[in-house]
């Protein structure tokens, strides 16, 4: 039978865009029934549970996994450590404006002074076995097997500090209007999916599925909602929720009133479609979840082969990770279901009591998907979890520019890294006026001096500039590796998009370069999770090898520096892009760094 037992749960279902006029946030506290179905034989009595609920006019908030959509589909689902069902039954909800939902987070984080962090954040696959899957997928693509896969995969950590605060720090990076709080006996879920599965308003059936995801800056608007690649994907899924939605709806209802529609979340470009349609009468929770879950936004299509794909391809459960969390309204007529409303369980951390966290990341894959794209676009959907920095301090940016002849060089590859920068981490920059105020120091500067020039961009959009003459670097510079030299870890981790990021919170990359002037040299080597050299802490290096000259790619958790920039795209030294370990270091035809005040750095073996 399901488990059904009284137990302490807070629950804030979190619409970002919720006003005073039409408070639609929803804050459950002090639930009076607590519903767990872990397996199939358990199933049946939750849903009895969830239905007798809301006969008596109850409201009730379910979680539900993955795995209870294998089951439904007819699939044995992996042993998994979360319910398939986890539902909270309440005597009433509280509607709350966006300004009660933070005036509520406020007073319950008031006394918790740590801020939260995040650390020990590892991926379940790397770049190499990621490909591999999306090849396999392709070739299943091009045989019939399927003609879409959502492909995900996990990253593990632990989460320190308050969860709650954790969630505000989160919310704050990416607001949306389907957040979730939810703290019960099995630990937090922490959520800012941007994605509407279902919502039942009246008779009324509406589902928006999301595929198409690009980074604020990168692309427009436009240009997402006019790439093929992305259409076809949302199109493939626009016609499986369409076939889904029709098995509970009054047959000639199903009406797709959107196509391609793109908003922003954070600093996230999504692109959605809308599907509407009339509900049939008496339908119940088990015939409403077994016609349309889980969202074939997250499965692909054809549903069932394309899941039995992903189990065969995934190595873990997906646990809440492409679940629902959903609301149900009592009715109002003598139908079982009134008013309910469901999100995509994504941009979620599963928070366990020990507060180690598992959340999941994916894309759609298509047989024009190009694997180290795809990689990409999950680093850009994970990036908002390293907002939950390792340090307390602001983050700012800035440049470190080469002043010759009282001229700024490269000032406009600086300035244009600077601002996509600052649109990732949504910082002002007025660029006009960076411009300006740096051409106006140079001309104050000594011609026959070289200097060092530091642009320091503020969190508040402040400007600062600082000039100091260099001295000339030491000859035989030697190599030297970071863990060799700090007694700090210097594992760098490849997901943190903050990485990529001339950012100011740089303190064991300071250590480094620091550290090995004292010893003679001009920097020290990092890898990262996977054992690739990333960068040195304040260079990016390049190597010969078999005459090829090979850096490290950005996605390897590495900055991508002016000097590489210029020397990757010089045909002159036909530089490319490559996973780089030690051993390729350590035997190497030549060795240099780089970067834009000191340029090409030889670097002894």
């Amino acid at each position: 039978m399901s488990g059904s037992e009284h137990s302490s749960c807070t629950i804030l279902l979190d619409d970002a865009h919720s006003k005073d006029s039409n408070p639609t946030s929803r804050l459950y506290q002090g639930p009076q029934e607590t519903i767990v179905a872990r397996n199939a034989s358990e199933l049946d009595a939750a849903f009895a549970k969830i239905e007798s609920a809301l006969r008596q006019k109850k409201y009730v908030v379910t979680c539900l996994s993955y795995e209870l959509g294998e089951h439904l589909i007819g699939i044995t689902p992996k042993i998994s450590p979360t319910p398939w069902v986890q539902a909270w039954v309440f005597d009433s909800v509280q509607r709350l404006s966006g300004a009660e939902v933070q005036a509520w987070l406020s007073q319950q984080t008031s006394s918790e002074p740590k801020a939260p962090k995040v650390e020990n954040c590892l991926p379940s696959t790397n770049s190499q076995a990621f490909e591999k899957s999306i090849n396999t997928i392709k070739s299943l693509i091009e045989s019939g097997d399927t003609y879409q896969v959502n492909h995900t995969y996990r990253i593990h950590g632990q989460l320190l500090g308050s969860p709650l605060r954790a969630y505000e720090v989160l919310r704050k990076k990416q607001p949306g209007p389907y957040g979730a709080y939810i703290q019960s006996a099995h630990g937090w879920v922490l959520s800012c999916s941007p994605e509407w599965f279902l919502q039942k308003q009246d008779q009324v059936l509406t589902t928006k599925p999301m595929k198409g995801t690009a980074k604020v800056g990168e692309v427009s608007s436009d240009e997402l909602k006019n790439d093929s690649k992305n259409r076809a994907e949302n199109l493939m899924i626009v016609d499986l929720l369409r076939n889904d939605l029709g098995k509970i709806s009054i047959p000639g209802s199903v009406k797709v009133p959107e196509l391609f529609e793109v908003n922003q979340h954070g600093d996230v470009l999504q692109m959605t479609s809308t599907i509407s349609s009339t509900c049939k009468n008496d339908l119940s929770v088990k015939e409403l979840l077994t016609a349309i879950f889980p969202c074939g936004s997250v499965t692909g299509a054809p549903k069932k082969r394309t899941m039995e794909i992903i189990q065969d391809l995934e190595d873990e459960p997906r646990g809440l990770y492409c679940g629902a969390i959903a609301w149900f309204d009592p009715s109002e007529s003598e139908q079982v279901l009134g008013n309910l409303g469901m999100s995509v369980v994504i941009r979620t951390l599963e928070v366990n009591q020990d507060q180690s966290f598992t959340m999941g990341v994916g894309g759609g894959i298509t047989i024009d998907s190009d694997a180290a794209d795809e990689w990409h676009e999950c680093q850009t959907k994970a990036a908002f979890l390293y907002s939950l920095s390792t340090s307390d301090e602001p983050i700012g940016l800035f440049e470190t520019v080469r002043v010759e002849n009282a001229q700024a060089a490269h000032l406009h590859l600086h300035i244009a890294r600077l601002d996509k920068s600052a649109q990732h981490l949504n910082i002002q920059l007025n660029k006009d006026l960076a411009f300006r105020a740096i051409n106006d120091l140079c001309t104050t500067l000594d011609p026959s001096l070289i200097y060092r020039l530091r642009i320091d961009l503020a969190e508040n959009g402040q400007i600062s500039l600082k000039a100091t003459p260099i001295t000339p670097l030491r000859s035989n510079l030697r190599l030297l590796w970071a863990k060799d030299i700090l007694t700090e870890n210097t594992v760098m981790q490849s997901s943190d998009q903050l990485l990529q990021h001339k950012v100011t919170r740089r303190k064991i990359y300071d250590h480094a370069w620091m550290k090995a002037e004292e010893l003679g040299s001009f920097d020290a080597l990092f890898t990262n999770e996977l054992g690739f050299v990333t960068e040195g802490g304040r260079s990016n290096i390049f190597i010969k090898k078999n005459g090829q000259w090979l850096t490290p790619p950005s996605s390897s958790g590495c900055l991508p520096g002016v000097m590489r920039e210029i020397l990757l795209k010089d045909p002159a030294w036909g530089a490319i892009e490559k996973d780089i370990t030690p051993n390729d270091v350590l035997n190497a035809e030549q060795i240099i760094f780089t970067n834009a005040l000191r340029g090409i750095i030889k670097i002894e073996q």
